[in-house]
């Protein structure tokens, strides 16, 4: 049976050793590896909250004819990014940190139903921030979920996506900063995916400018991180046009 040591003053650990040896002789695992897991799972793809259902204005502005090559695709790209951080950021870090606050929250989704104008973007952040939440409620233990979700049924609020993810992130003890960072970061594979599943990237292609354009995450946040939610706003217009005219697609693969 194999065993491992980083030194002398080390417990042995079997490969096999069940969760139970493990605590009987002392052996305790990261602090934050429960918070990470539980961001790893909520940030998995394979995690039910419609997300592929969108393509946050992609496919509206492929066949209008505004993206037509790689250049004019990275272009798009980073301003739907911008757009999320100065319109979405705030609410964000705002749920997050009231998140016990019903009433709070209550205003907040007031405030961002105010603030969406793009009826697209407005569904998608509905639909998206009901799924999440419903499939939460299921998935974790926290009752301040269920809460969220009476309000959701009982029309209280409407469940915009940005205030139930902030909301979600505290109640699993999420940190602000991997909240926000994985917020931005499903933005971009939404974008990504819509244009593997649209066929205008091939998949390794699509991994390697994910990559490349998850470096400005960090920047945008930082930009957006103390604006107030009453400042929120869209930086690139032209991305909230092109959305806006999804349904006057003659034929469709996404919601929004």
């Amino acid at each position: 049976m194999a065993s491992s040591t980083s030194g002398s003053d080390k417990v042995p650990v079997e490969n096999n050793m069940r969760v139970e040896d493990i605590q009987r002789q002392g052996i305790s695992r990261p602090a934050n590896m429960s918070s990470m897991l539980t961001l790893l799972q909520i940030a998995d793809s394979g995690f039910p909250t419609g997300g592929f259902s969108h393509s946050m204005g992609y496919e509206a502005a492929l066949k209008k004819g505004h993206i037509t090559n790689m250049v004019r695709f990275k272009e798009f790209v980073l301003s739907a990014m911008e757009n999320v951080g100065s319109s979405s950021i705030p609410f964000v870090k705002a749920a997050y940190l009231k998140n016990s606050a019903m009433s709070e929250i209550e205003a907040l989704d007031k405030l961002c139903e105010a603030c969406l104008n793009n009826h697209v973007a407005k569904r998608a952040s509905i639909q998206q921030g009901k799924s999440l939440i419903s499939t939460s409620s299921e998935a974790f233990p926290d009752g301040r979920i269920k809460q969220l979700k009476v309000l959701i049924n009982e029309d209280r609020v409407k469940g915009h996506h940005a205030l139930m993810f902030g909301c979600l992130c505290a109640y699993v003890n999420i940190t602000l900063s991997d909240c926000l960072e994985v917020y931005m970061y499903n933005a971009l594979r939404t974008i990504m995916a819509s244009a593997v599943r649209l066929g205008n990237l091939g998949p390794l292609e699509a991994q390697h400018i994910q990559y490349e354009m998850q470096q400005c995450i960090g920047r945008i946040i930082e930009r957006n991180f103390d604006s107030p939610v009453e400042d929120t706003a869209i930086t690139f217009p032209i991305v909230d046009i092109l959305q806006n005219t999804h349904d006057t697609l003659f034929s469709r693969l996404f919601v929004s």
